[in-house]
């Protein structure tokens, strides 16, 4: 049958009424056909009524809705004035997990360090920092863990080098400007603050064993007491995520600093401070866990701030990659804990979460989503959120976004459920884990390209008010490729797969 709305000559009976006949002329009729050759018709009276969310088909992610039959340009539901439109929507099969073998990524590696300068790493993707800056240190510590693996000295090499080139030899942090002027100056080459810039120090522990270089030990030291001038949070134990996320707790941040700080409490011999860590661990337990087990993305202490929806400090949803920092500073942080009952405290806390998990686990493809409990679910996506983002790939439009499998917080996944696995003889997470590794290789790994990486997600502030915990949001920011956030996390799972 031909595609398209048409109009029919209708005989109203004596009984027929003038609403009716109104609430007819005045319907919104959206005439749909699919690529699986599927059409069927809408009517509505208003677009509110519009049930989007019965476009979900089972067995299919779905890619958008457009406005024309070659796909290329996203409908725009912002300005619906007229009484009939045709929308294609286009879908994608959900490729059924397959075990792969022989997976090698050491050309991957090596081309993404041949892509890169220490100036504009490759697989920087959001902006130029040209200082120490967390993204680094995830790649970094990937390059660490391939050396330490592998031997290869290319990677000791690389990872050197490029340390150096942000640390002076007198242990400064440097900054360099867009005209690569080297700048040597702590308040510049270091991000004061936050706690994000803590996660890159981490590898200066190794940094420092490798090469007994005291500029190492000079930039831990700064980086300490940076940590330390960081506020605490109301009636918590807990640092502020930045100082302008105002007693706010983030799960991301306990990767950004607990790692680095167990290290040091190592170093220092004070094991008082790995009891402050876990107090934090376990506030986090008490406030951001939900009854299902996941852990909300953010919390604020106050219970003020304009992200959380019910007034109760908590954020909306849960982002994957949040609980995945969450996880991989677990069970990267129980290494520096002797036996005793912090460290039972914090397996006990990983393993929940790791079980809570794996219901959210996506039948087909083994991968997890970016909003952990609702897959493939379809929004109403606003071009508040778009424009405030600026993701020009949809522009200023109000269209129809679809949840999906992400990359990154699958691979912190499969890196978390691996190493707890071999670590304490677990057999059944450390299959898990392969299994979801070979999963994101299968799905997102294609000609030596990792895709479908969520470049970035937070939470305010208050001048950023579409960055509001919402579904809409979480769909809305930037979907990349070959970004460290998840290039990072995927080689530290291929190297618990391989080693």
């Amino acid at each position: 049958k031909e595609f398209g709305w048409h109009t029919e000559e209708t005989f109203n009976s004596d009984n027929d009424s003038d609403e009716e006949t109104e609430a007819v002329q005045n319907s919104i009729v959206f005439n749909i056909k699919d690529n699986l050759d599927e059409e069927k018709t809408i009517k509505v009276s208003t677009l509110e009524e519009f049930d989007y969310k019965s476009l979900k088909k089972d067995g299919y992610h779905f890619v958008g809705a457009y406005s024309d039959s070659d796909y290329t340009n996203y409908f725009d539901f912002s300005n619906i004035t007229q009484q009939a439109y045709d929308i294609y929507v286009k879908y994608e099969v959900k490729e059924p997990f397959q075990k792969q073998e022989n997976i090698d990524l050491n050309e991957f590696v090596e081309a993404l360090i041949e892509k890169t300068t220490s100036f504009i790493p490759y697989w920087d993707k959001e902006f130029f920092k040209g200082k120490w800056n967390y993204i680094d240190g995830v790649f970094l510590n990937s390059v660490l863990n391939l050396y330490k693996n592998t031997g290869n000295e290319k990677y000791k090499e690389f990872f050197i080098r490029y340390i150096n080139y942000f640390i002076a030899e007198d242990g400064t942090f440097v900054y360099y400007n867009a005209d690569h002027e080297r700048i040597v100056d702590n308040s510049m080459g270091y991000t004061e603050g936050e706690l994000d810039t803590v996660c890159a120090s981490k590898v200066l522990f190794d940094a420092y064993e490798m090469t007994n270089d005291p500029r190492y030990l000079t930039a831990i030291e700064y980086t300490y007491n940076q940590l330390m001038q960081m506020p605490i949070c109301n009636q918590s134990p807990n640092f502020w995520h930045k100082t302008f996320y105002i007693h706010q707790i983030w799960l991301d941040g306990m990767y950004m600093y607990g790692p680095f700080l167990a290290r040091y409490a190592l170093l220092k011999n004070d094991l008082s401070i790995l009891d402050t860590i876990k107090s934090q661990y376990e506030y986090i337990q008490n406030h951001m866990m939900a009854e299902n087990g996941l852990y909300y993305h953010g919390y604020d202490t106050t219970k003020t701030i304009f992200w959380s929806q019910e007034n109760d400090g908590r954020s909306s949803n849960f982002w994957l990659r949040s609980m995945g920092w969450f996880s991989v500073s677990i069970v990267d942080i129980v290494d520096y804990y002797p036996d005793g009952e912090n460290k039972e405290f914090l397996l006990n806390l990983l393993n929940d979460l790791l079980n809570s998990l794996l219901n959210f686990q996506d039948e087909t493809t083994k991968m997890f989503y970016q909003v952990v409990d609702r897959a493939e679910e379809i929004e109403m996506v606003d071009n508040f959120y778009f424009n405030g983002l600026n993701n020009l790939k949809y522009g200023n439009i109000k269209t129809l976004v679809a949840n999906y499998a992400e990359t990154s917080g699958s691979s912190m996944f499969a890196y978390t459920f691996m190493k707890f696995g071999k670590k304490y003889q677990n057999e059944y997470f450390k299959e898990i884990g392969r299994e979801v590794f070979e999963s994101v290789f299968q799905h997102s790994y294609k000609n030596k390209s990792l895709s479908n990486i969520c470049i970035t997600a937070g939470l305010g502030p208050e001048n950023k008010t579409y960055r509001d915990g919402t579904l809409s949001y979480y769909l809305a920011e930037k979907v990349g490729s070959d970004d460290a956030k998840g290039v990072g996390p995927f080689i530290m799972a291929y190297i618990e797969y391989t080693y």
